[in-house]
């Protein structure tokens, strides 16, 4: 079912914003923004009665446990235009195995209406120009901080409109260096992360003040929220301050080299970067006798005393070889070029999987999140990783691949057995993604493809995931002497292009078991494979009207403040 889709330029976005927010000629203060935008919907959007997809937010997903991204058909009932919301009547799922109620209440920018409407009466050219309007500025201009301003009398749309915008296409078109733009799309999704926290506090403090027993261990808990609180308030005073920074072009350059360094100080020459950690004379002695046992000794080498530091001083094509241990990171750039994150001890996580020891090694090489990030990694071109444990359990998303042929070599890849949307590895088009004696396991999605990807699994096993691999549309997957085991509903969902959309079309999920059985070119099998114990089913083939995922769908992105409900018959 196809949508709406805007591509407009700055100036263009300029004065749409301005034509709500400067109309009537007067100063307006951050408190009344949003009615003025309530106002501007009232006018130009359809009330009622017109059919939308509603991409649920990643927060929904795991309110209601279900995967993401998750895609929703159905039609506005009632729109809300104070709250800016709708009550959305929902009439199909993207996935048949996911339930929720019939009736939600979204936010308006959440919705994209549909090209193809049941009442060709209804101006919905002009109710999906509206809602891009309303989506563009509540994503990208409206700060969480902008309703903390004090209303002094001052014009709020005079003072950011201008320089908001501005700053949107310098990230969007790279206006600035790799590093910033990767730096101030992590600033953004934190302080989008620390203003839901903060008004679930909020809320929760509302709440127990309402219902006050006064017991000490209740006080303890009060406690403990209003000092998260506060910590939260100065978190995202931080985040403002450095926002507003960049958002000053003629700041920006002294702001990179003060938090970056120069570029002059990274090496250009090629390198090996061995990180250390603190232990005795005899143990580094022999970790680097390790290092020295598979480091080509031609290669120039630099100590590090953390993989932080090793990762903000390398360059792409480097090699970085880590001791065991746990090794904490918040990386903000991209891996490619042909480098490497190895660990000097090599390890065999398959067959410990395979005895049920995969928590008993010992000398394990954990890399993991420093804070609550979206992604732990992300790489656009080719990389290899190995001997490694990536701790996913932090972040929403392990690995994104942008581009590139990447490699998992002897790794084991772990996330969160609870979560319903955390995901292993997400691939874009155009990647080769390589598991050779990998382990894979506790994720939502393990392996999450988009079309002409490519996915290779060689002695590899994924486990007790939700479902093992997602491959969409012109997506490709050989298995080659691989497990995939214990997933909760599906071993393999391999999803293709339905252009029949008649009600009475063929069955649009057909399941199996054995791989001889399905006879699909995109999935190709050498070797014993083993499919078994996967809830529903090892396989299914979901046909789907629109396949593709897109980058927005794994880019945290700021949200109004507004609470969210769900409405029930």
């Amino acid at each position: 079912m196809e949508v709406y889709d805007f591509e407009k330029s700055l100036l263009t976005r300029l004065q749409e914003t301005s034509d709500v927010l400067c109309a009537r000629g007067i100063a307006l203060p951050a408190s009344e923004v949003r009615t003025e935008w309530a106002n501007y919907v009232e006018m130009a959007i359809e009330p009622t009665g017109w059919q939308a997809q509603w991409r649920v937010p990643r927060v929904i997903c795991e309110e209601l446990s279900i995967k993401f991204p998750t895609v929703v058909v159905g039609t506005v009932e009632q729109v809300l235009f104070d709250e800016l919301k709708a009550i959305f009547t929902v009439e199909s799922v993207q996935e048949d195995d996911v339930h929720m109620p019939d009736k939600q209440m979204v936010s308006l920018e959440e919705l994209w209406p549909l090209k193809e409407q049941e009442n060709d009466a209804l101006n919905v050219d002009r109710t999906a120009d509206c809602l891009d309007r309303l989506r563009f500025f509540y994503q990208h201009v409206w700060m969480p901080w902008d309703n903390d301003e004090d209303d002094d009398g001052s014009d709020w749309a005079e003072k950011n409109l201008y320089d908001r915008i501005k700053f949107y296409y310098d990230v969007k078109k790279r206006a600035m260096s790799k590093r910033l733009v990767s730096h101030v799309l992590a600033l953004l999704a934190e302080a989008n992360y620390v203003q839901k926290k903060r008004e679930l506090l909020e809320m929760e403090i509302e709440e127990e003040d309402g219902n006050v027993n006064g017991s000490e261990s209740e006080s303890l808990v009060e406690n403990r929220r209003t000092s998260k609180l506060v910590e939260l308030h100065l978190r995202l005073n931080v985040i403002k301050n450095e926002m507003k920074i960049l958002e000053d072009p003629t700041l920006r350059e002294a702001f990179e080299k003060v938090r970056f360094g120069s570029t002059a100080d990274k090496r250009t020459e090629e390198e090996v970067l061995i990180v250390v950690q603190t232990g005795t004379l005899d143990q580094h002695i022999g970790y680097l006798n390790e290092a020295k046992a598979i480091v080509a000794q031609s290669k120039t080498v630099r100590i590090c005393d953390s993989l932080q530091g090793a990762l903000d001083r390398c360059i792409p094509s480097n090699e970085l070889y880590l001791p065991p241990g746990r090794h904490v990171i918040k990386f903000l750039e991209y891996l490619n070029s042909g480098g490497s994150l190895k660990a000097v001890k090599a390890m065999s996580f398959v067959d410990a999987c395979e005895k049920g020891q995969l928590d008993a090694i010992e000398g394990k090489t954990f890399v993991s999140s420093k804070d609550d990030d979206s992604v732990l990694l992300t790489v656009d071109g080719d990389y290899c990783f190995e001997n490694i444990v990536l701790d996913c359990g932090n972040v929403r998303t392990g690995v994104l691949i942008k581009q590139g042929n990447v490699a998992f070599k002897n790794c084991c890849l772990m996330g969160d057995a609870k979560s319903s949307t955390k995901q292993g590895i997400v691939a874009f088009g155009n990647s080769t993604i390589s598991l050779e004696n990998c382990v894979l396991k506790d994720f939502s999605t393990g392996i999450y493809a988009n079309e002409n990807c490519q996915i290779h699994l060689n002695g590899s096993i994924v486990m007790d995931c939700i479902n093992g691999l997602d491959i969409l549309c012109g997506g490709q997957a050989s298995f080659h002497s691989s497990e995939i085991r214990n997933c909760k509903t599906y071993g393999v969902l391999l999803e293709v292009l339905d252009l029949n959309t008649s009600q009475e079309a063929e069955q649009t999920r057909k399941c199996y078991n054995n791989y001889i059985e399905i006879g699909r070119s995109e999935l190709k099998f050498e070797g014993i494979c083993e499919f078994r114990d996967n809830g529903k089913a090892n396989f299914v083939i979901s046909k789907t009207g629109n396949c593709k995922f897109n980058n927005s769908c794994f880019v945290e992105q700021s949200t109004p403040s507004n609470k969210r409900k769900n409405m029930e018959d």
